[in-house]
């Protein structure tokens, strides 16, 4: 039978469960604790050189006496993306220099007191409003504050050697987390991307075991419809956070082992979402008129061949190495003519054509999303079906 040999020859690849579990030394995790930590690991490094070298700099290069601002400024220049490290570095400065801005006046024309406290407490609480300085806003108020109490009455030269040591810190921090290891986020995307596919499968291979066995109900398709959803969101935050650590990276323009994130993958893998979620709703209603039927039992068995062969098509979709085309494509391709011939054969103006029929332009759908992707044509130009 067509649905037994299409079945017979979709194959799911075995992971290498043992790729997982290499010491954390000899090779670069794609996610989960390992890679968490190995981050934590090299930013701690990192701002430790650069809070270090910062507080030299500033104390022996430039002769500052207590420069307790320098590797502070320095830990903002060491965050985990070099884009983010120049925005948050920058906007550091912006809020020292108009927080001081406040500072000066205040402290000379008001001196240290309750007043020009409250002065700069309330200026500097409307400046740090300004959405340009990003989480660095309460900058303002707390420099503000800072050189008006220690300052004094004469804020200006207080402001003028702090001012030297943010100048040094900021600079020193950008300075190695752009030379040092400068951090690029690709493999946390290429794994969450591939996981949102392995996910779509799994939801696949469950939903075909539905179809081929009605009477088994679709108890686990709510705990697939909330990995979906989760899968979604972590891909598209982890391309995002990808994304942002190429910007202003060295290591960017070197030829990466792991390509960065391609917006039309996860296009492709939102639209199969939504098209796997609308099989989910109407396959019930296929189970349901479902009954001594011979020609309805034989598309639901074929149905069910159809999405166990394209688990593994929209597999290699998600991977982002750029794998060639599978064969599955054109077996999934004879598949669907099959069933909307199948299709267009039950009674006319039955519920048990409109289901099947329905839910044959769904992998209709699929299958076109995912030969697009692959640069495949699955139609067949011979082909016409007048109710499709």
């Amino acid at each position: 039978m067509l649905g037994s040999s299409i079945a017979g020859r979709a194959r799911q690849p075995l992971k290498k469960l043992w790729s997982s579990r290499l010491a954390v030394p000899f090779r670069p995790a794609s996610s989960g604790p390992v890679r968490y930590w190995q981050d934590q690991v090299r930013l701690a490094v990192k701002a430790a050189i650069a809070a270090v070298g910062a507080w030299a700099l500033a104390r022996y290069a430039a002769g500052q006496p207590g420069p307790y601002f320098a590797p502070l400024a320095a830990l903002l220049g060491v965050y985990p993306t070099v884009a983010r490290s120049l925005r948050e570095g920058l906007s550091y400065v912006a809020g020292f220099l108009l927080g001081a801005g406040l500072a000066i006046p205040a402290g000379v024309l008001l001196g240290p007191g309750m007043v020009a406290i409250a002065v700069v407490v309330v200026a500097g609480i409307l400046v740090s409003g300004w959405r340009r300085l990003g989480d660095q806003g309460p900058q303002v108020t707390f420099t503000a504050l800072f050189a008006l109490l220690v300052g004094g009455s004469a804020p200006l030269g207080y402001v003028t050697h702090r001012m030297i040591d943010v100048g040094i810190g900021v600079a020193t921090g950008i300075a190695v987390n752009v030379l040092l290891f400068p951090p690029l986020q690709l493999r946390p995307a290429e794994h969450a991307i591939s996981q949102w596919g392995d996910d779509i499968a799994s939801a696949l291979e469950d939903l075909s075991s539905a179809a081929a066995d009605p009477g088994s109900g679709m108890k686990s398709w709510p705990r697939h419809d909330r990995q979906l959803t989760v899968a979604a969101e972590r891909a598209r935050a982890a391309a995002k956070h990808a994304r942002e650590s190429l910007r202003w990276n060295l290591r960017a323009t070197a030829r990466q082992a792991v390509p960065p994130p391609d917006s039309r993958v996860l296009d492709s893998l939102e639209v199969l979402t939504a098209r796997i979620r609308a099989v989910a709703r109407s396959l019930p209603d296929l189970t349901t008129v479902n009954g001594p039927d011979q020609g309805l039992s034989s598309f639901s068995k074929n149905y069910a061949a159809m999405l166990q062969i394209l688990t593994d098509p929209i597999r290699k979709l998600a991977d982002l190495r750029d794998s060639p085309p599978d064969a599955a494509l054109s077996s999934a391709s004879d598949c669907q003519d099959h069933l909307e011939r199948q299709a267009a054969r039950l009674p006319g103006h039955s519920d048990a054509r409109s289901t099947a029929q329905h839910l044959a332009r769904l992998t209709d759908d699929i299958l076109g999303e995912v030969a697009e992707h692959h640069g495949a044509d699955h139609s067949d130009p011979d082909h016409s079906d007048p109710d499709h």
